[in-house]
């Protein structure tokens, strides 16, 4: 059964059993035949693995199947409670790392702009001749944009991972009351092929960007010094040459 196949008969059972908001529904499993053709699967394995269209119709008539034993309900809710908790941990780590890299990229971004500049705010950035310092610039302001792309992944990453876990909290808390249940969703973001390349097109030329200046400053602050240690040249951690 292909897509088309599969979400007409499911559109047409669940208006049969006049269930309200049916196109959200079919929109569910759209975009779940979505993810899983992104992950390499047919058309026809997806249809296969979720069932009947019938069947899963039936579950959304009149609030579902009758309601499961107050046992099981109060066993599922503790520990999805234990889970939470555990999710709360991951989630934070998660967050306290997306802030970690964006004020990794704003630091390269300003250094970058200073050395730039040929400025050195409260003489924080060691002292380099003026083309050495622009090479270094370029190299931590391709930096700063290389780190701004995994930034944007990253937090698109953690949204739809939250929008997954979401629904996996919902669909365990469905199931033990015999509620409806919805297809899970990919723990992975789905972009378009064309901000996929973007993203990508723009993270390879910054860090392409950033190793070819990093070597070519290394290599050209050797020649303005004259030595192959020239941060202890220049006196950079106190240390000045005899």
């Amino acid at each position: 059964m292909t897509k088309n196949e599969f979400l007409l008969r499911l559109s047409d059972a669940l208006r049969k059993r006049h269930v309200p908001d049916y196109s959200d529904i079919v929109g569910e499993y759209e975009q779940h035949f979505a993810f899983k053709t992104a992950d390499g699967f047919s058309e026809e394995e997806i249809a296969a693995k979720l069932g009947s269209p019938e069947d899963l119709a039936a579950q959304f008539e009149g609030g579902g199947e009758e309601k499961r034993q107050t046992g099981r309900k109060t066993v599922t809710l503790v520990g999805l409670v234990f889970s939470d908790i555990f999710a709360g941990f991951f989630f934070a780590f998660l967050f306290a790392w997306e802030t970690v890299v964006a004020a990794f990229s704003v630091c390269s971004a300003v250094i970058g702009a200073c050395l730039l500049a040929g400025r050195s705010p409260w003489a924080l950035i060691p002292p380099l001749p003026f083309g050495c310092a622009v090479v270094f610039g370029i190299s931590l302001a391709a930096l700063a944009v290389f780190s701004a792309a995994g930034c944007v992944y990253f937090a698109l990453f953690i949204r739809q991972l939250m929008r997954s876990y979401g629904r996996f909290h919902k669909n365990t808390l469905a199931s033990a009351s015999g509620g409806a249940v919805l297809p899970p969703l990919s723990a992975f973001p789905r972009l378009s092929p064309q901000a996929n390349r973007r993203i990508r097109t723009v993270a390879l030329a910054a860090l392409t960007l950033f190793a070819v200046c990093f070597v070519l400053g290394i290599i050209v602050s050797m020649i303005a010094a004259g030595a192959l240690e020239f941060w202890h040249a220049w006196g950079w951690f106190g240390y000045v040459p005899n």
